[in-house]
């Protein structure tokens, strides 16, 4: 370990475990969050909104709106039109005389008796027969004859105000021009206009056209009134606060494809196998090295509890084996019990990071480790373990033979946890502790290896320090994406 990182720690200078873990929640927060608003019903509204506004269509619909005008529209034709007709002279005449008191008057007496009778007499005293019949008397007889009466009569109601009216009006200008327009095709034409400029269609388009406002009353302007909304709202500004957060750049260059929080009440078999996996895989059950003092309990010596992975060593009686590798399988009674988990059956990494977040006693004879390891025991590659000097990482060749890619860290404070970091690339290999890089190498990693976690016993046990607790808080693994 660097003086420089020792200094730092003993200074308080590193990150905490604690506050890597707040930084590491708040980053799955983001993410979460970005993801469940980049599934949410609100974006999509937002990206069908924004489409459609964008659209060809709708611009097209815009333009066609705001480019309406009033003047040289054929509705403006059709109302000018009617107005040319209204002024028209014969048109004013129609008008004036409809419904005046002497066309009424003249409509009483055509279809009153008097002009009846007029005319009657009229025909009488115009005829021919009449006129001889006139001739032929001098007028002193002529005022004694019947003939003398009707004449009067007739004179009598042609001096009469109905017959005068009568007489002087329908030979007038104004009446004649009348009766000329009622039967005009002009003035069908202005009822047909009338009825057309007049319909609520026709007055709401030309209302609609000189309506300088009638774009920001469409559909489409309610459309961009929803889109400028939602744009400026909490929703989207915390949106893009959030996709332009450099921090989510670490998702799109990396996936997490290892991830244990311990969070069920019982172990994953499935996942973690509580045994020593070359042991298992060559015998069938777990054995101990010779040197070491405790015997694999299995299942009995985990314990799952407030989303906490703790392996115990305890001091018990148990029969087991340990590997002499002259002899090989030995039985051996033991005086301690330990634990050992392996993933070997569910997960397994060749290049990548390995990190857990972990917290154990150091002692010179109780060993906390994890590691990763293949097919062959060897090469391994130690996350980090606790040994009598402190804590060791890096990689070991051989079994009782470390390599010289291995490095000490003295001066932890057990009664914290760390986060122990490996970070695999390209033949590379960098170890941190709480963030900060103690340790690198070079190496080749020929084939992917799998996690081991466990504790062992080496040596005289210092029964006080028993039972003896290594507590696994999270363990995880990051992969490039393709």
């Amino acid at each position: 370990m660097s003086i420089s990182f020792r200094l730092k720690y003993a200074l308080g200078l590193i990150p905490s475990a604690d506050a890597l873990d707040a930084k590491w929640e708040k980053l799955i927060k983001m993410r979460d969050d970005l993801g469940s608003m980049e599934n949410s019903a609100e974006l999509k509204h937002f990206a069908d909104l924004k489409n459609l506004i964008s659209s060809s269509s709708f611009q097209q619909k815009k333009r066609e709106i705001e480019s309406v005008q009033f003047s040289g529209s054929e509705e403006e034709n059709l109302i000018l039109e009617h107005k040319t007709l209204i002024r028209s002279g014969a048109i004013k005449n129609y008008k004036k005389l409809s419904g005046s008191d002497k066309l009424l008057r003249l409509q009483n007496i055509l279809s009153g008796s008097v002009l009846k009778k007029y005319v009657e007499l009229q025909k009488e005293v115009e005829s021919a027969v009449f006129l001889k019949r006139k001739s032929d008397l001098k007028k002193k007889e002529f005022l004694k004859t019947p003939d003398y009466l009707i004449l009067k009569e007739y004179t009598q109601l042609r001096k009469s105000s109905d017959i005068s009216f009568w007489r002087k009006f329908t030979r007038s200008e104004s009446y004649l021009s009348y009766l000329k327009t009622a039967e005009s095709k002009e003035l069908k034409h202005l009822g047909e206009l009338t009825n057309m400029i007049t319909a609520p269609e026709f007055t709401d388009r030309v209302s609609y056209m000189k309506d300088k406002k009638r774009f920001e009353k469409s559909e489409e302007y309610k459309h961009i009134l929803s889109f400028n909304e939602l744009d400026k709202g909490k929703f989207m500004v915390e949106y893009r606060k959030l996709k332009r957060a450099k921090e989510l750049d670490f998702f799109e260059k990396w996936e997490v494809s290892f991830e244990e929080n311990f969070t069920d009440k019982k172990l994953d078999t499935e996942r973690w196998q509580p045994e020593n996996y070359l042991g298992y895989k060559m015998a069938g059950f777990s054995f101990s090295q010779k040197d070491e003092m405790q015997c694999y309990n299995g299942l009995k010596n985990i314990e799952l509890n407030n989303n906490t992975l703790s392996l115990w060593t305890k001091r018990e009686k148990l029969h087991g084996s340990a590997w002499n590798s002259t002899v090989g399988l030995v039985p051996k009674q033991y005086e301690y019990s330990s634990a050992i988990l392996n993933c070997a059956n569910s997960f397994r990494i060749k290049e990548g990071v390995l990190e857990a977040k972990v917290k154990f006693r150091i002692d010179a004879t109780i060993t906390s480790a994890i590691s990763l390891t293949g097919e062959r025991p060897f090469r391994q590659i130690d996350l980090f373990r606790s040994t009598k000097n402190g804590v060791s990482l890096g990689i070991v060749e051989k079994q009782d033979s470390k390599s010289s890619k291995y490095a000490r860290i003295n001066g932890l404070n057990d009664q914290h946890y760390h986060i122990f970091r490996l970070e695999m690339f390209h033949n590379k290999l960098v170890w941190k502790v709480n963030g900060t890089e103690v340790y690198r190498t070079n190496a080749h990693i020929q084939e992917p290896k799998f996690i081991n976690l466990l504790t062992s016993l080496h040596g005289v046990v210092n029964e006080h320090l028993l039972p003896h607790r290594f507590e696994i808080d999270w363990i995880r693994c990051f992969v490039p994406k393709s």
